[in-house]
Formats: C-alpha cells, sequence, structure tokens
C-alpha cells in the first residue's frame, strides 16, 4: 500500500482548487479575447465602407482654379474631413486655366478607379457643351456626377440713383429708357453673363451687356454710374448692399439669402421670369467617366459625411454658401435639367468662345 503522507489530502484539495481556479479565469480571459475582437470587427465594419471607398491609394481631387480662392478653400476643408474620418489622404491639386476646363479635362481622362474627384461649378456641364465648338471630352459622359456639397446666390443689383424699388420698377425704367440701361458680368461666359441674358429675354427689355474681369470691376463702375446694373453673388453684393452703394433687388434660388433676408427671390415676384427662377448655381464632385457605380456611391456617402460634420458645415457657411450633399442619382438629374436650362439662352445667344 502506498503511503500517504500527512497532509497529502489537503494538497491534493489545494492543488484542485487552484486547477479550477486557473480554468475559470482562463475561461474569463478567453471570453474577453472574444469580446474584444468582436468589438474590433463592429468598430471595422462601421469604417470598412469609407475606408474602401479610397484604397488602396490616396484620393486626388481636381480643382481648376487656383490655389486660396472660394473653390479651393472647400475642397480643403471636405478634403481634411475625409481624411479625419477615413483615414485615407486626400490631396488636392489645382490646375488652373480656362476656366476650369484643364482640370475636367484631366479628370475625364484619368483612370476610372475611383481614386480621382473633379471639384467643380455647374458651368462644366451646363456651359462647355454650348461655349466650346471643340472640346476634347464630353462633360455629360466622360464625367460622372456624384455630389453636390453647396449652391450659392447670384443677385441682381442697381445703381440706387435710378430711384427703382423693386424688380418690377427696373424693368419698367429699362422699358422707359430704350438703349440707356446696361448690366454688367463677371466676365464673357460666365454665370453672370448668361443670367442678364435670362432676364432681358424673359422681361422683354433691352439690356447692354458689359463684361468685366471679375467682381471688383464690375461693382466700382455700378457705383460709379457707368452701367445701370449687375449680375454678382450675394457674397460680392452683401457689404455694398448693407452701405446703401448698391441695390440688391432680387436674388436667385429657391430661397432667401440668409445674409441678405429683406431681399425677395425672382421666384417669388410672380412675374413669369422662367428660367432664372431656378437658376441655382452650385459646386459640385464629378468622377472618370466608367467608375463603377458602387464606387461612385461609396465617394458620395463619404461626401455626406463629411459635409454633416458640424464643423464643415459652419467654415462652409462663412463662406456663404448653402451646404447640400445628394445622392448620385439626384445629382444626376440636376445636371441634365441645368444642361437643358442653361443651354436653351446659350444658344439662343449665340455665343462660343472658340
Amino acid at each position: 500500500m502506498a503511503e500517504r503522507r500527512p497532509g497529502s489530502r489537503r494538497a491534493a484539495r489545494g492543488r484542485g482548487s487552484h486547477m479550477q481556479t486557473t480554468g475559470r479565469q482562463a475561461r474569463v480571459a478567453i471570453d474577453r479575447r472574444t469580446l474584444m475582437a468582436g468589438a474590433a470587427t463592429l468598430v471595422a465594419a462601421g469604417l470598412g465602407p469609407a475606408r474602401a471607398q479610397l484604397a488602396p491609394r490616396p484620393l486626388k481631387i481636381m480643382v481648376g482654379f487656383p490655389a486660396g480662392g472660394g473653390l479651393d478653400t472647400m475642397v480643403r476643408i471636405i478634403g481634411d474631413k475625409l481624411r479625419e474620418q477615413t483615414g485615407t489622404s486626400a490631396i488636392v491639386e489645382n490646375r488652373p486655366g480656362t476656366a476650369g476646363r484643364l482640370a475636367a479635362e484631366a479628370v475625364a481622362r484619368a483612370e476610372p478607379d475611383g481614386t480621382t474627384l473633379l471639384a467643380a461649378p455647374l458651368v462644366v456641364t451646363a456651359f462647355y457643351p454650348f461655349i466650346y465648338k471643340t472640346l476634347p471630352f464630353d462633360p455629360m459622359s466622360d464625367l460622372v456626377p456624384v455630389t453636390r456639397f453647396c449652391t450659392f446666390q447670384f443677385a441682381l443689383a442697381v445703381d440706387p440713383r435710378l430711384k427703382v424699388e423693386t424688380v418690377r420698377d427696373f424693368i419698367a425704367w429699362v422699358k422707359a429708357n430704350p438703349g440707356k440701361a446696361s448690366f454688367g458680368s463677371l466676365g464673357a461666359g460666365t454665370p453672370s453673363h448668361f443670367l442678364g441674358l435670362m432676364f432681358s429675354n424673359a422681361t422683354g427689355t433691352d439690356l447692354t451687356h458689359v463684361p468685366y474681369r471679375g467682381s471688383a470691376p464690375a461693382l466700382q463702375d455700378l457705383v460709379g454710374g457707368s452701367i445701370q446694373a449687375v449680375f454678382d453673388t450675394t457674397a460680392s453684393l452683401m457689404a455694398q448692399h448693407q452701405a446703401g452703394t448698391v441695390k440688391v433687388l432680387a436674388v436667385t434660388g429657391t430661397a432667401r439669402s440668409p445674409r441678405l433676408p429683406d431681399v425677395p427671390t425672382f421666384g417669388e415676384l410672380t412675374l413669369g421670369l422662367g428660367d432664372i427662377e431656378a437658376a441655382d448655381l452650385w459646386y459640385g464632385f464629378f468622377a472618370p467617366g466608367r467608375t463603377p457605380p458602387e464606387q461612385v456611391a461609396r465617394l458620395a456617402a463619404a461626401i455626406r459625411d463629411a459635409v454633416a460634420d458640424p464643423t464643415v458645415r459652419e467654415k462652409l457657411a462663412g463662406l456663404d454658401v448653402a451646404v447640400v450633399a445628394d445622392t448620385p442619382a439626384a445629382f444626376a438629374e440636376i445636371v441634365r435639367a441645368d444642361n437643358v436650362r442653361w443651354g436653351r439662352v446659350i444658344r439662343a445667344s449665340g455665343f462660343t468662345l472658340d
């Protein structure tokens, strides 16, 4: 018979208790690891779609205007938020020239792999097909609408010395003074040029177009009395309107400008002004043609998340724009409608740049 030493039973019980405790601790440790792994999986699942859309390399956003301008500033704000939210770099590349045409052409020719975007105003799809006789790409088929990110407003401002209080008054003044009324634009072929033509056509007024190189010289001549009216952005006109050196009569878009709440929209005036009443101006993102729809949808979703951030919205609002975000399908419909709307007035004018 084997000899059992004194206390061996207690020792055995101790060892058994220790083994049970160790087993429980191991199970707890395994459960904790499983829980943490599951949590990590959930987090990864939440981030997965946003990260997948920008991989395997940084997103390049092409801007057809110089660094430091309004569009460039907005795109960099959005790009920073995309990088913060997705962990993938968004690189802004400025390629100024020919009113954004160089950047648009570069994106139209880029690989449709979901890593290149164009940030552009509506002129790319609403104006280019009509103002250029020869264009090396088709904006309506070689660029895919992703989403808008903001809208902004233009306005009709007049010389306060005309003593007109409303758009109806201005129309009456122009008709009573044939050959004496002119309007300034920010340049030939710009939205302000064709807004003036829309207004003239809709109201049956004879307004001579005077193109300027930007807002500052146009406003200087309006204040000086060399021209009687100008179509310019609300951001450019606000200070002069508040100072009383120009009088803003109406704004484009479907809602009044928060910065100029006393000024009606053209649509409120019930004058039957047609296209100008629905002439929303916007900036949006486009991908190269043939980019797969699922990649376009992921890009749109990531951008919508970025512009939904309160800090981003506050920064963009400070630039006097209204933040918007669309599905690709909704944006594509807006692009088609604007192409028809602006195409009518551009074709009727006979204006081209080449």
